[in-house]
C-alpha cells in the first residue's frame, strides 16, 4: 500500500511541474491577470443581489469598481449571511452556493461564517498543495519522496450542518478528513492524536509515534510555533516517552480516553534496539540539533512562518533543527483564501498570487489614503490588505498589514507583520505586534533568557502595558527589575512614542508578570478543546479581550520561583 501510494504521489508531482513555469508567466503582467479576474467576478455575480445594489454589470474598469464598490469589513455581509445559512437564500452575494462556511477563531462572541465556495477551495489546493510539490520537488530532487509524513496539524475542531445544510467548522477537518482510511500508511502520527477529542494527550501521541518512526521524511504544521511546542515537549519528556518506547506502553500518567488507550495500547510492541538508539542520542545533550540524529532521512519541513512565528523559527533552526534540512514557509494566507506563494525554500518573502483574488492596498500613515492596486506598490511601504474573491466578499478590509519587500519581475514580494485590530494605542502612541514582538525578544536576548512567549495586556485603569512573559533557561544573577529595565528601553527604542509618553508621565512605566511553565500550550489545548481550528491559533500577543486576560493573569508566578524552575538557573548573565 505504501509503495502504491508513494508512486501515485510521485507522477502527480512530476505532472505538476508545470504550474511553476505558468506562475512566472504571470508575473511579467500581473495586472493583466487581475484585471481579468475582476471583470470575471463581476460578470459571474451581475445578478446577485449585491451585484445588482453596486450596478456590477455597468462596471468597465478598475476605476469604476472603487469608486461604485464601498470598502467592507464582516459586519457589512452579517445580514446576508444570515439570510444564505437560515433561510437558504442563494444569489445573495454570490451565484455560486458556499460549500462550506470557515469558522473564525474567537473566544469571546459569536464565531464569524466566511463563505467558501467551490472555486476558492480549488484556487487553494492549487497553490497550497501542486505549487507547493512542484517547488519542494524541483529544488530537493528524488529527496522529496520516500518515508512517511510527521503530521503536527490537529483536527479538533466541530463539524457542524448549518440549517440550510452547508458544513460549518475549521477548514483544516475538511482537508484532512478523506485521508482517514489510508492515515497509517502516509502518517508516523496515529489519527487518534490528529482527530483528536477532548482529553487526549496529543504532544504525547505525537511525540511517542514520531521518535518510534525512523522513516520520516517530511514534517507538516500549520505554523511553525506547533512544530517548537513539540520539539521542547521532547527535550522535557525523553526519558518518559524512551521508557514507554522501550517498554511498549503508554505510561498511565498520559491523559487518554479509555477506548483509545486500549486500542492504542493493543497495537504497540516493545522496541529496545529504537529506545537504545534514542536515549544514546539523548543523554549527548540539547546543545546540538536532535532532530538530524533521530530521523536521518528528514528532507523538509513545511509551516507557516510569518512576523507572528519568526522567533519560532530561528530556534527551532538553531536548537532543534539544524541547517541542512530544507524548510518550504508557506505563503499568506486566511479564511478568505490564499494571497502569496514563496518563489524559493526558506524565504518568509513571498509573492502575490495574481489569479487567486484581486488585491488593493490601504498606504498606510498616510490620512485618507485611497486603496491602490498591486501596480502602485512601492518597496519599502507597508499597506493594509483588501480583497475581493470568489465567495462572496467584496473590497474586503482584511486588517493585515504587509511591507513590500521588493518585485518579481511585476509580482510585489510580501512580508506579514502585523493586524492593524492588535495594535496597542492607550494615548495615540500605537504600539504594533511587531514592535512589542521586537521589544520582548530584544530583551530576552539583552538579559540572557530564553523567551518562551509573551503577550501584552493594555491596561486602561492603570495606563500601562502589562507585559506576561513564559521564559526559561534564567541566568542566576538575573534580577526582575533588570529585565523590567531593559523591557522599558527596548520598549522605547521600538515605539519612540511610547517613551515620549512614558518620559511625560501619560503613561505608567511598564508592568511585568512571568507565566507558569507551560501555560502558552495550555491556551492552545483549550482553545483547541472549544473547537477552534490549530490554523487559527496564532499568538497571543495582544491580550485582546477579558477570557484571555483572566486565563494569563491567573497562570503567574513569581520571578524568583520561575528562575528556581528555569532549567539553566546555574548560569550567569553574559553581561
Amino acid at each position: 500500500m505504501y509503495e502504491v501510494l508513494n508512486d501515485m504521489h510521485r507522477k502527480g508531482v512530476e505532472k505538476r511541474q508545470e504550474l511553476l513555469p505558468r506562475f512566472e508567466k504571470m508575473t511579467a503582467d500581473p495586472m493583466a491577470v487581475q484585471k481579468r479576474l475582476l471583470f470575471e467576478l463581476l460578470e459571474e455575480n451581475k445578478d446577485t443581489e449585491y451585484g445588482k445594489k453596486y450596478g456590477f454589470a455597468e462596471i468597465d474598469s478598475v476605476e469604476e469598481y472603487q469608486k461604485r464598490v464601498p470598502v467592507t469589513e464582516y459586519d457589512d455581509y452579517i445580514d446576508y449571511i444570515e439570510r444564505m445559512t437560515n433561510g437558504g437564500e442563494e444569489n445573495l452575494i454570490c451565484s455560486k452556493k458556499p460549500v462550506w462556511y470557515n469558522k473564525t477563531s474567537g473566544t469571546v462572541g459569536e464565531p464569524k461564517k466566511i463563505p467558501y465556495t467551490e472555486t476558492t477551495r480549488d484556487r487553494f489546493n492549487y497553490y497550497s498543495l501542486g505549487y507547493q510539490s512542484a517547488l519542494l520537488y524541483r529544488e530537493l530532487g528524488e529527496k522529496y519522496f520516500g518515508g512517511r509524513f510527521l503530521n503536527l496539524i490537529r483536527c479538533g475542531g466541530t463539524i457542524t450542518k448549518l440549517p440550510d445544510g452547508t458544513p460549518f467548522g475549521p477548514l483544516s477537518e475538511a482537508a484532512l478528513r478523506p485521508y482517514e482510511d489510508r492515515w497509517a500508511h502516509i502518517y508516523s502520527t496515529p489519527a487518534e492524536a490528529t482527530f483528536a477529542p477532548k482529553g487526549t494527550d496529543t504532544g504525547y501521541l505525537n511525540a511517542r509515534y514520531a521518535l518510534c518512526d525512523r522513516d520520516i521524511n517530511n514534517i507538516n504544521c500549520s505554523f511553525t510555533g506547533f512544530l517548537l511546542d513539540f520539539c521542547r515537549y521532547i527535550e522535557k519528556n525523553w526519558r518518559l516517552l524512551v521508557n514507554d518506547i522501550e517498554k511498549g506502553v503508554i505510561d498511565e500518567s498520559i491523559e487518554l480516553s479509555a477506548d483509545i488507550r486500549q486500542k492504542l495500547t493493543a497495537e504497540l510492541t516493545p522496541m529496545p534496539k529504537r529506545a537504545a538508539e534514542l536515549r544514546a542520542v539523548f543523554e549527548e545533550g540539547f546543545e546540538t540539533p536532535f532532530i538530524p540524529k533521530v530521523w536521518k532521512d528528514l528532507a523538509y519541513v513545511v509551516g507557516g512562518a510569518s512576523a507572528g512565528f519568526s522567533r519560532y523559527t530561528k530556534e527551532i533552526r538553531s536548537r532543534y533543527l539544524g541547517t541542512d534540512i530544507a524548510f518550504y514557509y508557506r505563503g499568506i494566507s486566511a479564511s478568505e483564501g490564499i494571497f502569496s506563494v514563496p518563489l524559493e525554500l526558506a524565504s518568509e518573502v513571498s509573492a502575490l498570487i495574481p489569479d487567486s483574488l484581486f488585491y488593493e492596498f490601504i498606504p498606510l500613515g498616510e490620512e485618507n489614503a485611497k486603496p491602490v492596486t498591486m501596480d502602485k506598490l512601492e518597496t519599502g511601504k507597508e499597506y493594509e490588505l483588501v480583497i475581493t474573491n470568489h465567495s462572496g466578499l467584496y473590497r474586503y478590509r482584511m486588517k493585515d498589514v504587509m511591507l513590500v519587500k521588493g518585485f518579481h519581475n511585476a509580482v510585489p514580494l510580501v512580508e506579514f507583520r502585523y493586524r492593524i485590530d492588535k495594535t496597542v494605542s492607550l494615548m495615540g502612541e500605537k504600539t504594533t505586534e511587531l514592535a512589542l514582538r521586537t521589544a520582548a525578544e530584544q530583551t530576552a536576548a539583552e538579559c540572557g533568557f530564553m523567551l518562551v512567549d509573551s503577550s501584552v495586556y493594555p491596561d486602561t485603569d492603570e495606563v500601562r502595558y502589562v507585559f506576561i512573559m513564559e521564559i526559561d533557561r534564567v541566568p542566576v544573577d538575573l534580577t526582575e527589575e533588570a529585565v523590567r529595565a531593559c523591557l522599558e528601553k527596548n520598549l522605547a527604542k521600538v515605539n519612540p512614542s511610547y517613551g515620549d509618553k512614558v518620559q511625560n508621565g501619560l503613561i505608567k512605566p511598564v508592568g511585568l508578570l512571568f507565566a507558569q511553565p507551560e501555560t502558552y500550550v495550555l491556551y492552545k489545548e483549550i482553545m483547541l478543546m472549544k473547537g477552534n481550528s490549530i490554523a487559527q491559533l496564532k499568538p497571543v500577543t495582544v491580550i485582546g479581550n477579558e477570557v484571555q486576560r483572566k486565563f494569563f493573569f491567573t497562570l503567574t508566578e513569581s520571578f524568583d520561583e520561575v528562575k528556581a524552575l528555569s532549567s539553566a538557573a546555574v548560569l550567569p548573565a553574559d553581561n
